[in-house]
């Protein structure tokens, strides 16, 4: 059963003033660890879906690391319209794992857990997510069955509405790492979060 993994980074980055898919820490952008954490967990195929005023500098980041972008021409209803964009690009795939490029400290083994998850339950279940200490966190895994309800004529206004229908089934895959919580909003969120990343 493949897994086709999707970092959204085509948000304006209002509150923080740049790019946060380019932030560095130890030589490498945030992007570049993200995805590296999503392959090394197991995600056959691969891309970070990118738009608004930071779209060409983060589709030459993705170039530069090997990442397969695609464009958002219209982000502005939020990360809902990157995860439709992101749906409906060819290709055979089974679930879709989608992580936010500002949850900057998520680990390969969250990613293969969540995974794991999928492959052992996927007749019992709809959609995986992540958590630590009971708090939803990212990344998060749905079937392509269930996450194709956002193309909808009437869709879930966005991913939470998605998962509070009545009819999803939720399993929780729990993390010991904290930062699958935390996401970079503003300079501050930066100035926190990075000195507790991993290489």
């Amino acid at each position: 059963m493949k897994v086709r993994g999707v970092v959204i980074a085509a948000g304006e980055s209002s509150r923080f003033g740049a790019a946060k898919a380019l932030l560095q820490l130890q030589g490498r952008t945030v992007l570049e660890r993200v995805t590296a954490a999503l392959a090394d967990g197991g995600c056959e195929e691969l891309f970070v879906v990118c738009g608004g005023s930071h779209r060409q500098v983060v589709e030459q980041e993705a170039n530069r690391i090997g990442i397969r972008s695609i464009v958002n021409q219209d982000p502005s209803d939020g990360p809902v319209s990157s995860i439709r964009v992101a749906i409906q690009s060819a290709g055979e795939w089974d679930a879709i794992l989608i992580q936010p490029v500002d949850v900057v400290g998520v680990q390969a083994t969250d990613v293969s857990h969540l995974i794991e998850a999928f492959r052992n339950s996927c007749g019992d279940f709809d959609a995986w997510v992540i958590s630590h200490q009971m708090r939803r966190g990212h990344p998060l895994l749905l079937t392509r069955k269930v996450v194709g309800r956002l193309l909808e004529e009437d869709p879930p206004a966005h991913l939470r509405a998605l998962l509070a229908l009545d009819d999803v089934r939720i399993q929780h895959v729990d993390s010991d790492n904290p930062l699958v919580l935390e996401d970079v909003d503003n300079p501050n969120d930066w100035e926190r979060i990075s000195p507790l990343l991993r290489n």
